[in-house]
This record gives C-alpha cells, sequence and structure tokens, in this order.
C-alpha cells in the first residue's frame, strides 16, 4: 500500500488539492473524513494505478475510523482470520514510514 504522500505525488493535477486535504484530515485522525475525500477522488478519475492507490488509501480510513469508534473489536473477522493482525501490519507499516 502506498503512503498518502506517495499518492499525492503521482496525483493528476486536477486532484492535489484533494489528496492535500485527505492528508491532513489523516494528521487529524478524521478517518471518515479522509475516506470520504478519496471516495472522491476515485469517482472522479479514470481507472488506473493511481485509482487503484486510492481505493487502497480509502479501505484503510475506513478500518482505522472503525478501529478509532468501536477499538479492535470493530473489525469484522475475514473467513475466520483474525483480521486485527492485518490492521496491526498496516498501521506498524504507516508508522515506520512516517518515523523513517
Amino acid at each position: 500500500m502506498k503512503t498518502m504522500h506517495e499518492i499525492l505525488m503521482t496525483a493528476p493535477p486536477e486532484q492535489v488539492t484533494r489528496c492535500k486535504i485527505a492528508m491532513v484530515e489523516i494528521a487529524h485522525g478524521h478517518w471518515d473524513a479522509a475516506a470520504s475525500t478519496m471516495e472522491d477522488a476515485i469517482n472522479e478519475s479514470e481507472a488506473g494505478e493511481w485509482a487503484r492507490d486510492c481505493l487502497e488509501m480509502r479501505d484503510f480510513c475506513i478500518s482505522m475510523d472503525r478501529v478509532k469508534c468501536q477499538g479492535l473489536t470493530g473489525l469484522e473477522r475475514r473467513a475466520g482470520a483474525d483480521r486485527r493482525s492485518d490492521i496491526f501490519e498496516s498501521v506498524k507499516t504507516v508508522s515506520l514510514k512516517i518515523n523513517g
């Protein structure tokens, strides 16, 4: 998964402001707003790698909003697997990229 900064750096010119807004929303912990902003970017862009990156970021923001609101129990279990470890790995990866 690409970071929000990587998505911003590869954004089409008409989506740069939207990506900046999503980045600020993420920084302030407004995961639901960031997911909505990324959804708008997806809907207004042509299909392709950049839109897929936005889709992954939107899904990550949705997951983080669930964690923020309901804790780890807010995540659904996927085919018997515990998604908490998936979210932990995603959070750890993002944290490493921010701190590294």
